[in-house]
């Protein structure tokens, strides 16, 4: 059986970099062994400082082919298929098999989130419209695609696995299917309540053989509730902390002498900033009805297929921070955002911890449009005129003199770097009123946020 450090080295060879793929000769991916596949691409490696596209340089990404290249394990293992996700709902999605005939064992790999599958990853977050109410289109397309593999029938041993979308595919195969001996997810994601409910006999029957093996500060793996164990790493101090370097899946290795790795793991488990994001998540969802639900986890995939699809580096933008400013005013829904925002502002005075881990969390990360927000919103409530802003929208509003509105541009301007206009003023002021109104009516509920077994 292979080592957790080795599968994590079949999960890197599905996000190899854009150059390596034009490199390839038509054909010549699959039915290959992955030794043949490696060494041509060593023969024409990747300059040192070439950036990758997947946190990586040149550099590190060569390094990896070696480390397989050199291992006697994978070296010889066959690429027995490679798949593109095409099907109805299917966002493109990349997965292969790896099989190794000598000790009877297929191994196979779900990439991460392809620029069509980021919607889909926020859908499963609440009930959804397929048949059975809870999977999403993606799960089933990719548990279709299993099946018709035939594995079972030629390997006693078969193992699912993926990095983050491709965990979570990777854990709902080895729920459904019980032909998975074991399944090995890299920062996969979780379940939605509804699904947990659904299909708690499964888990119940299954998880056993599930294993998350994820980082202590990944911002993936918290999301919704995990099943299986649990196992937490360091990430290596050399490394970059931006928001993509992360959960990118080479966040796990830390490099030694001689063309060797190794993973690190924590002592501590995962960080308690991250625990208490999750708590927070949870909580918010659960205070929401499941037409709401449906509603928010909608918007949320639209951002994010809009936004983090693009996996973009460096510094945002001022586009880039002010997005949900700008949802905020002009979306189809700002009553969702609208929402987030109140119950954020109430679960932070409720739980005064969780401000300060927002903070931590922001630094670690980068300034996240959310926080940017809530900072603004914050601002403009402490401000000596805010009593007429918010508790006065409408009538009173409407009556104040154009000088008045002037003074709100200047603040605004100069202390968070925003030029608006005065038609976009007074619809932030209108949500604003919104905010605090729901605010004030929100009841939190601390146990509420903790992971549903």
């Amino acid at each position: 059986m292979l080592s957790t450090g080795e599968i994590l080295l079949l999960n890197q060879l599905l996000y190899c970099p854009r150059e390596v793929k034009e490199r390839r000769i038509a054909g010549g991916y699959q039915e290959n062994t992955i030794g043949m596949l490696v060494h041509q691409w060593l023969a024409q490696p990747v300059p040192d400082e070439e950036e990758c596209g997947i946190c990586m340089r040149g550099k590190e990404w060569n390094r990896i082919i070696r480390l397989i290249a050199e291992n006697p394990r994978l070296s010889p293992m066959r690429i027995q298929s490679v798949h593109r996700d095409e099907a109805d709902g299917g966002g493109g999605g990349l997965s292969a098999v790896f099989a190794d005939s000598r000790l009877g064992e297929a191994i196979v790999v779900f990439r991460g989130t392809a620029a069509g599958e980021w919607r889909d990853d926020f859908l499963g977050g609440a009930a959804t419209g397929q048949a059975d109410g809870v999977s999403t289109a993606q799960q089933e397309n990719a548990l279709r695609w299993y099946r018709s593999l035939g594995l079972s029938g030629h390997f006693s041993g078969i193992t699912v696995t993926g990095h983050s979308k491709g965990g979570n595919k990777a854990k709902y195969i080895a729920l459904m299917e019980e032909s998975v001996n074991r399944c090995v997810s890299f920062d996969g994601q979780g379940f939605s309540d509804e699904f947990i409910i659904k299909y708690r006999k499964k888990i119940r029957k299954r998880q056993h053989i599930i294993e998350n093996h994820n980082m202590e500060y990944d911002y993936v793996n918290i999301l919704l509730n995990d099943v299986g164990k649990r196992v937490y790493y360091q990430e290596n101090p050399k490394k970059e902390k931006g928001f993509w370097e992360n959960h990118c899946p080479n966040a796990f290795f830390w490099f030694g002498e001689e063309n060797t790795c190794f993973l690190v793991r924590s002592a501590k488990g995962e960080a308690e900033v991250m625990q208490e994001l999750n708590r927070f998540l949870n909580s918010y969802l659960r205070s929401l009805t499941e037409e709401r639900k449906i509603a928010a986890m909608d918007l949320f995939g639209t951002l994010a297929q809009i936004g983090l699809g693009k996996m973009e580096k460096g510094p945002e933008s001022e586009e880039d921070r002010d997005y949900l400013i700008s949802l905020l005013l002009h979306g189809e829904n700002p009553d969702v955002l609208v929402y987030l925002l109140a119950y954020l502002l109430k679960y932070q005075q409720v739980q005064p911890e969780f401000a300060e881990s927002i903070n931590r969390i922001g630094e670690r990360f980068g300034l996240w449009p959310i926080q940017r927000l809530v900072k603004i919103m914050e601002g403009i409530c402490d401000w000596k005129y805010s009593y007429v802003l918010i508790g006065g929208v409408g009538i009173l509003t409407e009556a104040m003199p154009d000088a008045f509105w002037d003074r709100i541009q200047s603040f605004l301007k100069d202390n968070y770097g925003i030029a608006m206009s005065g038609e976009d003023l007074r619809k932030m002021t209108a949500r604003i009123s919104q905010v605090m109104r729901l605010r004030a009516q929100i009841k939190i509920i601390p146990e509420a946020g903790e992971d549903m077994r």
